[in-house]
């Protein structure tokens, strides 16, 4: 890490200055003028910020000017203004951070650095002209440059067609006034260029597991730390959490300075993520208690539907009816004594959640992931909370709000040994009353998991002023189950299992088949794998993205012959996903097998034409309780696009179909744990095979839709087939 000195220390001065021998005054009470409350640490290693002033200033921006801009989120007084020091202080400020970073590229071992530095240290030419006369050129030159489109041309190409410009306009290009004004913008484009090579080398950023006292002031350190937040990705889940008044809990930080802290992660949100300010708790106005509105629950009553000329009426297909004992999340009945209002752990005051018992708070909870999006996350969550309330009710005989810890380490040894009446066989539909919350034992990761989603949810309850404390914060996770990284990329498919794979799919039965449904489905297996080891999307990109973007890439200027499609990746994020033109045509080639097959049903194929999905559903779905889709029915996916759960079910089927046909057990088994995810992480593999250094990890970070840089470095540090190639060529004793 690359160290220097800042001459900015304390910038505001504690009172006026008193000459002479007078009396001592009453020393005041309160803190003295211009106090502040440090809230970033003393940095001394170079920084984006300081990267982007020295450009600023090199760019021809006034030292003041540039000051108050890169550095505002960093140097503020007590109300969160700008403090600007005096212009010499900066002059220094700015020939130090160039002299630190001529040193640095200097001893870096890196030629491109050393590079940077030569011609960071050759001096700028002045034009040989009047003052006057160069004024008015650079005045010129700068109006003309500000009305060409942004980032098209280079330094050499803008000067070039700057005298171009002028020879049209009859202007000499050759005075010393123009010439001397081209000449320095050739010099400052190429230092800025040279700044702008260094900063990705050199400038330290924040990253998402750094410890907090990298970068905050120890005040700010110590008040996160009082809520088990101490690194980087912490602070920003804590903020996004607590909403805009987060600032209140933590002493001497007011709204002003809080503003300013929030400003500087957001100059950092490539690296540690963007605060998400969405939600009741970042409202301007806080809201009244009667614009939180309650969880709706079901009617406790079934309505009947009654038809015409028929002999009996059936239940209302939009009607969902409470019950007792085993029950999903949104069909349980609690019993008065068990729904929270009295619980043990509530508190006496308003909550942000605006909930009045614990089955409120519960799904004011979940629906923060269905307002961001977060599907995925709500169903996973939701399984595991309701898991829960069936214990606490059933088992526990104990409201949410009244668990203790005692309690909570009952329900870890409970998953340990789930009883076989909560464990269900039978493939029902979620509001069948053979329906059971668990489908078996559960490994102990999963334990894990099911603890660690309890943990977030009383979290949450505890933060929104709902309970007073969490009781799995203290809850000790079985190391056995713990997962060894972040992210398992190793999980991926090797040379040899992409073999046995092409192998499987040229030997699907349905391929040859003479029956056209059967044919279908076999070229749609094929096709599914072929998109999610040839694009690296994620399942549920997958099973939303559609061919209404296709179009040709423009690649040097000009529209190329390959595809692209747009789909919205995790985070709401749309980013475009190269098509090959042969995973082009065996996506036609299916749509075609659909049309065969839905031929006459016009509205599907209007609905499909609309968008037409990449995977689309080859048979009609039927809805719970046998009943048959009509024109009236309102589908999941409209244009009849195949569900992520669908495609899963699909690659798993050919999976287990091709585990079959192994002897070896262990090759047997590893087939087995095969999924789209494994496919994902091939895929990223292969890019960063064919593609070397930050290029290709770069490449690879905008294909997969990551966004952080460092979740795609995982891929390069777990890549073990490289390590061991590696390690087979170091054999120092022959």
């Amino acid at each position: 890490m690359t160290e220097w000195t800042t001459p900015l220390e304390t910038l505001l001065l504690d009172g006026p200055v008193t000459l002479g021998h007078p009396a001592p005054a009453a020393k005041k009470r309160g803190r003295p003028v211009g106090w502040r409350m440090p809230t970033l640490a003393n940095l001394k290693q170079l920084t984006l910020e300081d990267f982007s002033f020295v450009r600023g200033v090199m760019s021809g921006m006034k030292p003041a000017v540039a000051f108050r801009q890169f550095y505002a989120n960093r140097h503020f007084d007590a109300d969160g203004n700008p403090v600007i020091p005096h212009g010499a202080e900066i002059n220094s400020h700015a020939e130090k951070l160039q002299q630190a970073i001529f040193a640095a590229a200097r001893s870096s071992d890196k030629p491109e650095a050393r590079a940077a530095a030569l011609a960071l240290e050759r001096p700028t030419p002045e034009p040989a002209a009047a003052p006057a006369a160069v004024a008015q050129a650079h005045m010129d030159y700068t109006q003309w440059a500000e009305s060409q489109p942004e980032d098209m041309y280079s330094e050499n190409e803008m000067v070039e067609l700057y005298k171009d410009y002028l020879a049209e306009q009859g202007v000499d290009a050759g005075t010393a006034a123009h010439q001397g004004v081209a000449d320095q913008s050739l010099s400052v484009g190429a230092k800025v260029k040279a700044i702008n090579a260094l900063q990705t080398q050199l400038a330290n950023l924040p990253l998402p597991e750094q410890e907090t006292n990298l970068w905050l002031a120890p005040s700010l350190v110590k008040a996160f730390a009082r809520r088990k937040v101490t690194t980087m990705a912490g602070v920003v889940q804590a903020i996004s959490v607590a909403g805009r008044h987060w600032h209140r809990t933590i002493k001497g930080l007011g709204p002003g300075r809080a503003a300013r802290v929030e400003g500087w992660l957001d100059d950092h949100a490539d690296t540690l993520g963007h605060l998400q300010r969405r939600g009741q708790h970042w409202e301007v106005a806080p809201p009244l208690a009667k614009a939180i509105l309650p969880l709706q629950r079901p009617p406790a009553a079934a309505l009947l539907s009654y038809t015409p000329g028929s002999d009996t009426a059936s239940v209302h297909s939009a009607t969902l009816v409470l019950r007792s004992g085993i029950a999903p999340l949104e069909l349980m009945l609690i019993p008065p004594a068990l729904d929270g209002q009295d619980g043990m752990f509530r508190t006496q005051t308003p909550n942000h959640l605006g909930a009045r018992t614990d089955i409120e708070a519960v799904g004011a909870w979940l629906n923060s992931y269905l307002a961001a999006g977060k599907q995925r996350t709500y169903d996973a969550y939701r399984r595991e909370v309701e898991r829960f309330y069936i214990w606490a009710v059933l088992e526990a005989k104990c409201a949410l709000s009244s668990i203790t810890l005692g309690l909570a380490q009952q329900y870890q040894a409970f998953l340990q040994a789930v009883p076989d009446r909560y464990i269900g066989t039978a493939r029902v539909t979620r509001h069948d009353p053979r329906w059971r919350p668990w489908r078996g034992q559960i490994e102990t990761s999963s334990q894990n998991y099911a603890l660690g989603v309890l943990y977030q949810m009383y979290r949450v309850l505890h933060e929104n002023a709902y309970v007073t404390g969490n009781p799995f914060a203290s809850i000790q996770y079985d190391a056995g189950g713990m997962k060894r990284h972040a992210m398992d990329v190793t999980r991926s498919l090797h040379t040899d299992d992409l073999y046995l794979v092409r192998e499987a799919l040229a030997a699907l039965p349905g391929l040859r088949s003479g029956t056209l449904r059967k044919a279908a489905l076999a070229r749609r297996t094929r096709l599914i794998l072929h998109v999610a080891l040839t694009t690296g999307m994620r399942l549920a990109e997958i099973a939303s993205a559609n061919l209404s973007s296709l179009g040709h890439p423009v690649v040097d200027g000009r529209p190329a012959d390959d595809w692209v499609i747009t789909v919205l990746g995790k985070g709401q994020k749309l980013r475009d996903v190269p098509i090959s033109e042969k995973l082009l045509s065996m996506i036609l080639e299916h749509h075609a097998d659909w049309r065969t097959l839905m031929k006459g049903d016009e509205a599907r194929i209007a609905a499909f034409d609309l968008c037409p999905p990449l995977v689309a559903v080859l048979e009609a779905p039927v809805r719970d309780g046998g009943r048959a889709v009509t024109d009236q029915t309102q589908l999941k996916n409209d244009n009849s696009a195949l569900s992520a759960n669908a495609l899963y079910r699909t690659l798993k089927t050919f999976f287990r179909q091709m585990a079959r046909k192994e002897r070896d057990e262990k090759l047997k088994a590893r087939i087995l744990k095969f999924s789209t995810h494994w496919l994902r992480h091939t895929f990223a593999h292969e890019v960063l095979r064919e593609n070397d250094g930050d290029e290709g990890l770069k490449l690879a970070q905008q294909l997969l839709g990551h966004a952080s840089i460092n979740t795609t470095a995982e891929y390069v540090r777990q890549d073990l087939s490289a390590k061991v190639k590696a390690a087979r060529k170091v054999n120092p004793l022959g």
